[in-house]
């Protein structure tokens, strides 16, 4: 008679198949486990991008009531440097009188007295002058083309355009002078 032992045939198969199990429900802890830590990562995660969130908020928030506050006084800026740029460029657009007069008066000599000047003429000054004797004359026609050599200053170019002697012996001349381009500014 044969003997045959289904015991250890079965103790062999439920083996194997705790082995699957095992295997099986260790791969599935091992899964269950990833996925549940990848699940904290991504909950701690929301959780402090949340509270930066919260902390932005208030953050602008405050900017936002302080530039409500400061609001006033940006528009008093604003409209300062608005009237300071408006007096700048009109600074720049005027016609500089006491430059040209500073001017004039430094190349007349002494015995010369400026009688009268005249801006009417664009890009000329008409100066009238009282001169003393004919030495001052002689002097101021040395000094004006002496002027006129040198580095050109406000005026580019000067001519007499008469000379008179009226009845006190006094010399009236007019003079011309022409402005250089950009002279005033």
């Amino acid at each position: 008679m044969i003997k045959i032992n289904l015991l250890g045939k079965k103790r062999r198969e439920s083996r194997g198949k705790n082995m699957i199990y095992i295997a099986l429900l260790t791969t599935f802890i091992a899964f269950t486990l990833y996925f549940l830590g990848v699940s904290i990562f991504v909950v701690v995660k929301l959780a402090w991008i949340k509270a930066d969130q919260v902390r932005v908020d208030r953050e602008a928030e405050a900017v936002s009531k302080e530039l409500i506050d400061n609001n006033e006084l940006l528009k008093r800026f604003v409209l300062s440097k608005f009237i300071l740029g408006k007096i700048e460029s009109l600074n720049v657009a005027k016609f500089h009188y006491k430059e040209y007069l500073d001017q004039l008066v430094g190349l007349l000599p002494e015995g010369v007295a400026l009688r009268n000047v005249d801006f009417s003429n664009k890009g000329w000054v008409s100066v009238s002058t009282s001169i003393s004797s004919m030495r001052s004359l002689k002097l101021l026609e040395t000094t004006l083309a002496s002027a006129e050599k040198r580095v050109p200053t406000t005026f580019s170019s000067v001519f007499f355009e008469r000379v008179l002697r009226d009845k006190t012996g006094l010399y009236n001349a007019k003079l011309q002078f022409e402005i250089t381009k950009d002279a005033g500014k």
